[in-house]
């Protein structure tokens, strides 16, 4: 059946792997190729133990940055690097409309981040986006990932944070203007006392979005926040 099946979408739908560029014959990964999805590298395991950036050493008291930056989130768990395929895939989601990718990037999530950052998680939340991005874009693309993670935790998701204040994309910026830029720009909507948050975006990059949400649901309450991304930039 599902020879059939993909052998009519191929047909009927021809669709180029985000990754290779060439038709795709089995879509069991949507906009991707089982090759470029399998390809899709992993994070290395001597890593930040508190952003997951890769180090020389796994035993080096965390990186730099997190050394001197204070972070409001206890931990994050990328899936994989953003790069290639991955990197493709985003940017199909967030800038062309592929809305179904959600679904492909939390079943990667769910493959290859450690399983224990679900453990005594109370509610998942979405990174927030602003009225207009989300208006524009027509979805919220990380309320569509952390409803697929959702789906195979069975976490609820909560939209407990809201943005407050338009402020420049973060890929517009450099490091240090990404830090600043977020700075009390979400606020807390929901009561998030004592609870254990899971914050779910796409990417990690600097962690400016993540720590700034996590720094904001701390503010209301919550008693531990944890991050949870398809990629991480490396």
């Amino acid at each position: 059946m599902d020879f059939l099946m993909n052998g009519f979408l191929s047909f009927f739908f021809p669709t180029r792997c985000a990754g290779c560029g060439r038709y795709i014959k089995d879509f069991k990964y949507l906009y991707l190729c089982g090759n470029c999805y399998r390809a899709i590298k992993k994070i290395p395991e001597n890593r930040c133990p508190r952003c997951a950036k890769p180090m020389a050493s796994m035993h080096a008291a965390g990186c730099r940055e997190c050394r001197e930056r204070k972070n409001f989130f206890s931990r994050v768990e990328p899936a994989a690097v953003y790069e290639g395929a991955l990197r493709q895939l985003i940017r199909g989601m967030k800038f062309y409309y592929k809305s179904s990718a959600a679904r492909i990037m939390a079943g990667l999530i769910m493959e290859r981040a450690d399983p224990g950052i679900f453990e005594g998680v109370h509610m998942i939340v979405p990174a927030p986006l602003s009225k207009r991005s989300a208006r524009e874009r027509g979805f919220n693309q990380t309320e569509l990932l952390a409803k697929a993670v959702s789906k195979s935790t069975g976490i609820p998701v909560v939209m407990a944070l809201a943005k407050i204040k338009e402020t420049p994309p973060q890929n517009s910026l450099d490091r240090k203007q990404r830090m600043r830029n977020l700075l009390g720009a979400f606020k807390a909507v929901c009561n998030v006392e004592g609870k254990t948050v899971i914050i779910v975006d796409d990417v990690f990059t600097t962690g400016a979005t993540i720590n700034e949400a996590a720094k904001t649901l701390m503010a209301a309450g919550a008693a531990e926040v944890r991050g949870v991304t398809a990629a991480r930039s490396v």
